[in-house]
């Protein structure tokens, strides 16, 4: 659906995880909390900043513990940043398996459902001891997303059932019902970037009205018509939280930001669902009610903002009751968004963790070396 010659959005999105990852385990607590897995039955979510690591070094830390095929993936990526952000999502995956699951960091292999889909999955190999009787593995889907640096895992356990084969994971339906509550829960994460192509030395970013307004209509095979035109409106001052009218430059601050906010929930959205850009009901796929979440910081430092959940779903007109939306913000530039549905996920009797930093030498690094005191 998308054309080629969309330059912005190739760059603002081309490193993305797209799909949702079935997988076979349980449940990891908090990153702070993680020195002592435990399984939890809420929405776990992590992330890693990988900015600092790619700006003091070329290196790729802990690349030797993950599979052959995996290595190879990370290091296929020409820049540094996109290796790095390849190797942070192999890193939040393997570490999400093997804390829950209880599989040695060395069997854990990272297998693709069949085609269509062909989504991330996790199908555990037999005990190596042949040992059947250790901690049950449990249903658990999860996804990630990664975007300028920034990378991020939401996952959560599957209560009860039989655990996730690739074959069923791709039971996902091509026609989201706006009423019907899928028989499993669903988990789909994304992440924007309001300023990549600023960060990347582009020149490129609307200036005028009319530049901003070409920029929007580029997307109208994405978004609905009413969606076209409220990121094309005006923000009032209500809406910018400002006590004057906004500059030209401020007003077309915010509509990119807003711009971004929707590109994030349509992405978690369909990434939730299994689905790609090219669904067909993706125009008819909207969003009410979208602020973009203010940026957040703490002096010079990124944190998370406050968590906007007053989004509206619509399908078909319809509005969508199963459905659990959220977006928030990480420092200035990154806007992150949510999206869960299925039994107790979107209904919202389960709870959701807030985004916690994974590191890679205090989180990772032990259990990676097998030098963790992990459950087995």
């Amino acid at each position: 659906m998308l054309s080629t010659n969309r330059p912005v959005i190739a760059d603002a999105f081309s490193f993305r995880s797209r799909g949702r990852v079935a997988a076979r385990t349980g449940m990891a607590s908090s990153a702070e909390e993680t020195k002592e897995p435990c399984l939890s039955r809420g929405l776990t979510r992590w992330y890693m900043d990988m900015r600092g690591l790619s700006a003091s070094t070329s290196s790729l830390p802990l690349l030797f513990t993950l599979q052959p095929d995996d290595q190879e993936a990370v290091k296929r990526f020409y820049h540094l940043a996109d290796r790095h952000m390849s190797l942070a999502s192999y890193l939040l995956k393997y570490l999400f398996i093997h804390r829950t699951c209880h599989v040695p960091w060395s069997r854990i292999v990272i297998s693709r459902t069949p085609a269509p889909h062909k989504r991330p999955c996790y199908i555990p190999l037999a005990p190596a001891d042949g040992n059947e009787n250790k901690l049950p593995i449990l249903n658990v889907e999860f996804n990630v997303s990664h975007q300028a640096s920034l990378v991020a895992l939401a996952g959560y356990i599957i209560p009860g059932g039989s655990p996730t084969s690739a074959a069923s994971a791709t039971n996902t339906q091509s026609i989201p019902s706006p009423t019907e509550t899928p028989a499993t829960p669903q988990v789909g994460v994304d992440i924007t970037c309001t300023d990549e192509r600023a960060r990347r030395g582009k020149s490129s970013i609307p200036t005028t009205e009319v530049d901003l307004c070409s920029f929007i209509d580029i997307y109208a095979e994405v978004f609905s018509p009413r969606e076209i035109e409220i990121m094309k409106s005006n923000p009032t001052s209500q809406h910018s939280q400002a006590a004057v009218p906004l500059s030209l430059e401020g007003s077309i601050q915010y509509r990119l930001r807003r711009f971004y906010t929707y590109w994030a929930l349509k992405e978690a959205y369909i990434k939730m669902t299994g689905e790609a850009l090219l669904a067909p009901w993706l125009r008819q796929l909207e969003f009410v009610n979208v602020n973009p979440p203010e940026p957040a910081m703490d002096g010079e430092r990124p944190v998370w903002g406050s968590p906007r959940t007053d989004v509206q779903v619509l399908m078909y007109g319809q509005k969508v009751e199963n459905v659990r939306i959220e977006t928030v913000s990480f420092g200035k530039e990154y806007v992150v968004a949510t999206a869960t549905r299925g039994p107790e996920l979107g209904t919202g009797l389960a709870t959701w963790g807030d985004f916690r930093s994974i590191d890679i030498d205090t989180d990772v690094a032990l259990c990676a070396l097998g030098k963790c005191q992990c459950p087995k």
